[in-house]
């Protein structure tokens, strides 16, 4: 898909020029195509979330616990607003030159939403695979999911002790140092996972085909599941086929 290739490229690019600019001392050239950077990068970023947004809103109701999978999704959708407001706030202090205390702690304000959008997306995800599985997949979420919480908690921590200890100590050093690690592993976890969302938008670009649900390993582990609501749930299917090919089968 042509989105998630881009977003390959950018969110790659903007990773590795931000890691450069740690380490030279003359930035004032580099901060501005990072500024740039962070741009493409959040655009893209919101274009998959929003999409992603959308297309559970649709497929929610085919769930076996639709209720959830819509609760879940309005978390999702409020923990990325959030997130996205605070990367915007981050993107202005940066061009200014805030003081580096401040943007450390917008950082962990938005790798903590971040963290949270992840967590719900796996709920998200565990519903959603009754409709298409891939078992890979979802193994792989979990695992980014299970490792970003302790990672956030150590930023946080360490973040937090740099307030306290004195500037030249080894300690604060050591924190400062600590906090920018955890940082951009989150960032490169949150990075994999929503690139991970391809899978769906290739059965949205394909138009939702319906031989593409319902995988072989597929299990819907409900056993109150019989033939009459498979069928009630084919005939749903059908009906959002030709209500949505129009808007997702365009989708790059």
């Amino acid at each position: 898909m042509l989105i998630f290739r881009c977003a390959l490229i950018v969110l790659s690019s903007t990773y590795i020029l931000s890691l450069y600019t740690q380490l030279i001392n003359e930035t004032d050239f580099y901060d501005t195509g990072l500024a740039l950077m962070y741009i493409a990068s959040g655009a893209l970023a919101g274009k998959i979330i929003y999409d992603r947004y959308q297309q559970i809103n649709i497929l929610g109701s085919l769930t076996t616990n639709p209720n959830v999978t819509s609760f879940a999704n309005r978390i999702a959708s409020f923990s990325a607003t959030l997130m996205s407001l605070g990367f915007l706030i981050y993107y202005f202090l940066f061009l200014y030159k805030v003081d580096e205390q401040c943007l450390r702690a917008l950082s962990i304000f938005i790798c903590g939403f971040g963290t949270l959008y992840i967590w719900v997306q796996c709920i998200v995800t565990t519903y959603v695979s009754t409709l298409f599985y891939d078992k890979r997949l979802t193994v792989l979420r979990r695992c980014l999911a299970n490792a970003s919480f302790p990672i956030l908690t150590v930023m946080a921590v360490s973040g937090t002790l740099t307030s306290f200890l004195p500037e030249d100590g080894v300690g604060s050093r050591v924190c400062k140092v600590m906090t920018s690690v955890c940082f951009y592993t989150l960032t490169t976890i949150f990075c994999i996972y929503i690139l991970s969302f391809e899978k769906e938008y290739k059965y949205f670009s394909e138009g939702l085909r319906s031989e593409l649900l319902l995988d072989d390993g597929c299990s819907l582990n409900n056993a109150s599941v019989d033939d009459e609501t498979v069928l009630i749930n084919q005939e749903l299917i059908s009906d959002i086929v030709i209500k949505n090919t129009l808007k997702y089968g365009k989708v790059s």
